[in-house]
């Protein structure tokens, strides 16, 4: 018979619960707290109730994109589909507040990793669906208080390609700098193309008017269109050449250079010169002939000539001091003053200059005495429909080139960071235009010219030519605008246009006043 067995170890005692509390608290820390890279799918059951989930947050990180959910207590249940080439899917038990989409495309096209993100309350569950435009991007880390969704950028990737219409692409990259991330958007176009008009249009029908570029793109029927040349900010006159449909709207300062169209949509780069005349004549043997320096622009010297055409509005701006204004009705003097201001005829123009030899017998000549005014341009450009005016050069004969003081811009425009907009043709013959996004720390900083040149000689460029840039730097595309514009869609004088191919003829730059 066997003796009973006597225990003398000490009775165990249990753990305390704040202990198990804690221990558990561990454990699901540690099963909440894992990382899935893309091409992962898995599903974590937490066999806990769902809490109170936050609106979905959405940060640039510069590196990344971060889209983050906080909850008070982690879902019962957590899926995450991240397969390539497919929309990434997190879905977690419970409900969000405000319902369907975040931002819209336009807003996440910015960032070229991203197209779109829905948010949906589905069956109990919430559904959070990323459309991404990179392939096998994507991580995804939950926490007991948060779920956070990096999509990380692509440094110097050409994304997001789209056709828009006839010989049209639009294009999203993103770029990495010394100062941080820049965010491009490239309209790539084929002149080529039939179905191509390229053109040059005011905000309104006269100078001096603004709009936004979305604004104006609308208004024109535009498929896209980005901002155009430089202009005075509180008269919105435009500085420096511009021509649509073979009427030149208003003439080159500097010397600076402008982007032609030829009327066969042939593309061509060049510092132009205005080259003009006034020629007039009794019949008796006496001629005269002087220069005209300038088409709607403000008289830099007092011993310029100007011509204003109805495009500068209804009245010529003032008589300069020991000068003359002749007003010129189908090329024949109508008027007269050394004083006030002319009307500026819709079938005609007004000649301000000062009080030369030529111009004191022409203001000495009868209502009706015939006159001839011709503008011309150096480089001959009577072959091209439409110009614009920009500056600084950025490539030129498939080389960084920048020519600050030359074409009189300020050499701390040369390394500022800004935003930027840019037009270049590529060595087959496709125009390129650019807009650079600046002024947003962390997410798109600007760039300097030197960048930007380096940059327009990447997308191909062999020629390029900087535009109004800062506030002014917008692109729309049918009528949207699609990137971030520093300072909102502010008024700009002009844009650069594609449009189909309307079949406009326009009145050449050659011989005559009616001509300009």
């Amino acid at each position: 018979m066997s003796k009973p067995r006597i225990d003398n170890s000490k009775p165990q005692k249990s753990a305390p619960s704040w202990f198990k509390a804690a221990l558990a608290l561990a454990f699901v820390a540690w099963v909440v707290s894992v990382t899935w890279n893309s091409g992962d799918s898995r599903a974590l059951a937490l066999g806990m109730p769902a809490g109170h989930v936050q609106p979905l947050m959405v940060e640039e990180l510069g590196d990344a994109t971060r889209l983050i959910v906080s909850w008070d207590k982690p879902p019962s249940e957590l899926k995450i589909d991240d397969v390539p080439d497919k929309p990434m899917l997190v879905s977690f038990s419970g409900s969000m507040p405000g319902l369907g989409e975040v931002g819209h495309v336009q807003r996440f096209f910015t960032w070229p990793n991203l197209s779109k993100v829905f948010v949906e309350n589905k069956e109990g569950q919430v559904h959070i669906i990323v459309k991404r435009t990179l392939k096998g991007t994507g991580i995804v880390r939950a926490g007991l208080n948060h779920l956070i969704i990096d999509v990380p950028h692509d440094y110097d990737r050409l994304s997001s390609a789209r056709s828009i219409g006839p010989g049209l692409r639009h294009m999203g990259v993103l770029e990495k700098t010394s100062g941080g991330p820049v965010h491009v958007h490239v309209l790539e176009i084929d002149p080529k193309n039939p179905e191509v008009e390229i053109r040059p249009a005011l905000a309104v029908d006269r100078l001096g008017g603004k709009a936004s570029v979305s604004k104006i793109v609308a208004s024109h029927q535009a498929l896209a269109g980005i901002n155009g040349s430089f202009f005075k900010p509180d008269t919105g006159m435009p500085l420096g050449i511009l021509m649509i449909n073979q009427e030149l709207i208003s003439g080159p300062i500097y010397n600076r250079v402008a982007l032609g169209i030829g009327t066969d949509n042939s593309l061509s780069m060049a510092q132009v010169r205005l080259v003009g005349d006034i020629a007039a004549s009794d019949g008796m043997g006496h001629t005269v002939k002087m220069p005209v320096h300038n088409v709607n622009q403000p008289r830099v010297r007092p011993t310029e000539t100007v011509v204003y055409t109805g495009r500068w509005g209804t009245m010529a701006p003032k008589v300069p001091s020991h000068g003359f204004q002749i007003q010129l009705r189908q090329n024949r003097i109508t008027a007269i003053s050394t004083t006030a201001s002319l009307e500026i005829p819709k079938d005609g123009l007004v000649i301000s200059g000062p009080n030369t030899p030529q111009m004191l017998w022409l203001a000495a000549q009868p209502v009706g005495f015939p006159v001839k005014v011709g503008v011309y341009t150096t480089p001959d450009w009577s072959n091209m429909r439409q110009a614009i005016s920009g500056g600084p050069w950025l490539v030129r004969n498939g080389y960084s080139y920048i020519d600050v003081t030359a074409q009189h811009f300020s050499t701390r425009s040369l390394g500022t960071r800004e935003p930027r907009t840019a037009a270049g043709i590529t060595r087959s013959g496709k125009l390129l235009l650019v807009t650079v996004d600046g002024r947003r720390p962390h997410v798109s900083v600007g760039m300097t010219l030197p960048e930007l040149s380096r940059l327009m000689t990447k997308l191909g460029a062999v020629e390029a030519m900087n535009l109004d840039g800062g506030s002014s730097t917008q692109m729309a595309i049918n009528g949207e605008t699609v990137n971030f514009p520093s300072s909102g869609k502010v008024g700009v004088s002009n844009s650069l246009l594609v449009r189909r191919l309307s079949g406009n003829t326009g009145v050449a730059v050659g011989s005559s006043a009616g001509h300009l």
